[in-house]
């Protein structure tokens, strides 16, 4: 009787089983081909590279490129890229964008960057933090940026250094815009981060270390030496270095006042939370993003202020009468009061950032299956965000590769500040992103006050992989 049950229950499996199998395939094809039907569509491209090399082929950074503006045309504003083999879904759209960024580590999280960054930028880095140790490292910052930024000594020690800077150019026959800038920015971010004499030239090895960094992050990661990221490694190690001994020094100053947050290494020295490691990675993140990002911005707006003299004229007649309001007050330092006085200087900078875009593109990785617009992104998915694309949207911008900061002035195009995202948003949002603003504004009011300039030869900034001018943007002023 057993063996008979058994005989059964084998013949049913055999019969039954293949049966199963079918139907469930059948189910599980239906499924996965209503999920694909659902991806966003988009190209493969060739190979390997995919799509790579027409999708970061240079071209002018104030404009979206032929490859962007064909894909976006024939696919939508959300779309699939295919880059170097990973299928990625690509969003020009402003409502998917601030929805991934509005809902970062809930439904979506940063995208890690390759082992590289990591051992370039730490692991204590606040771009490679996530969930709870990021909020409160990045709320540490929030409160040192708050409370530097009304600091009196902060506008002046900006004004300074931009005086200073500008000052120097009478001598020059030819100014190189981009080296100026950074090392405008360096000095400002490095006083602010270490407390360091931007005089000294242990400070210009610092300098150095910081752009070797820097060029060791868009590197090969080959380490052999003499390459970008040999060099990059080795100038963390010094950057290293020096942050201990200035913790050191400071340790044994019985002459410092404790009470007085002077920069931020004060600031984390107090914060029993920082270990050394965290302080060198977080000292060193800010004043690399600081010095990059801040610095390519000033030099983009040299350069569309160069092709738009109404502009520059209507700056310095701003800066001219606060002058002469100053002078009457018995002033003559800048202060917060007269930086946020600089109202058309604002609309100019707000215009540099949505042409320029110094940060173009944004990352993440779906935490879950999402559906968006009839579309489905699922779980593991990356996310590019491509912020430069809706900056430069038509349907968003008239004339958007046009240069006209009087957009951003008119009650209709305020309502656009809600598209515009040049620091990104959400839980991720730059920052230092006031700083910066401060910054670009203290060194366009020197400027515009004491030169005219010009173009020595034409030198158009590419997008990839931050603006960059490939000539360095070389100019000759006269003085006013």
């Amino acid at each position: 009787m057993l063996d008979f049950t058994n005989s059964l229950v084998i013949g049913f499996t055999i019969l039954v089983t293949p049966a199963l199998a079918i139907v469930l395939f059948g189910i599980f094809k239906s499924y996965g081909s209503r999920s694909r039907s659902k991806f966003p569509p988009g190209d493969r491209g060739l190979p390997f590279v995919g799509c790579a090399l027409s999708f970061f082929k240079p071209h002018p950074c104030s404009c979206r490129g032929d490859y962007l503006e064909k894909h976006l045309s024939k696919y939508g504003n959300i779309s699939s890229v295919n880059l170097f083999g990973e299928k990625m879904v690509l969003s020009a759209d402003p409502e998917l964008n601030r929805f991934v960024l509005q809902n970062e580590m809930r439904l979506f999280k940063q995208r890690l960057p390759s082992p590289k960054m990591h051992k370039l930028v730490g692991d204590s880095s606040l771009i490679l933090m996530m969930g709870e140790t990021h909020r409160q490292k990045r709320s540490v910052l929030l409160n040192f940026f708050g409370k530097i930024k009304m600091q009196a000594s902060f506008i002046e020690h900006v004004d300074e250094l931009a005086a200073k800077m500008i000052s120097s150019w009478k001598h020059k026959n030819v100014v190189r815009v981009a080296d100026e800038t950074s090392k405008y920015t360096f000095g400002v971010v490095a006083t602010k981060a270490l407390g360091v004499d931007n005089d000294k030239p242990e400070t210009e090895q610092l300098r150095k270390d910081i752009t070797a960094i820097h060029h060791g992050i868009f590197a090969l990661p080959i380490y052999f030496p003499g390459t970008l990221y040999s060099k990059a490694l080795k100038a963390r190690v010094n950057v290293g270095n020096t942050i201990k001994q200035i913790i050191d020094d400071r340790k044994v100053d019985k002459n410092r006042d404790e009470e007085e947050d002077n920069d931020l290494i004060d600031y984390l020295m107090k914060d029993t939370s920082f270990t050394l490691e965290m302080i060198h990675d977080t000292v060193q993140g800010f004043i690399l993003g600081g010095q990059i990002t801040t610095s390519s911005a000033i030099a983009l707006a040299i350069y569309f202020l160069h092709g738009s003299p109404k502009a520059v004229e209507q700056m310095r007649e701003e800066r001219l009468q606060a002058i002469r309001s100053k002078k009457q007050d018995g002033m003559e330092k800048l202060t917060w009061d007269d930086y946020k006085k600089m109202e058309f200087t604002q609309s100019v900078i707000s215009e540099v950032l949505r042409l320029g875009n110094v940060a173009r593109l944004l990352r993440k990785t779906a935490l879950k299956d999402i559906e968006y617009k009839g579309y489905v992104i699922p779980e593991g998915t990356t996310v590019l965000l491509h912020l430069a694309a809706v900056h430069l949207d038509p349907s968003s911008f008239e004339n958007p590769e046009h240069f006209n900061p009087w957009r951003w002035q008119s009650s209709m195009d305020v309502t656009k500040t809600k598209i515009l995202l040049p620091f990104g948003g959400g839980v991720r949002h730059c920052v230092g992103w006031e700083l910066a603003r401060i910054e670009i504004a203290v060194f366009l009011h020197h400027l515009i006050l004491n030169y005219n300039w010009e173009l020595i030869e034409p030198d158009d900034p590419i997008p990839f992989p931050l603006p960059n001018f490939p000539k360095g943007l070389p100019i000759r002023v006269r003085q006013r």
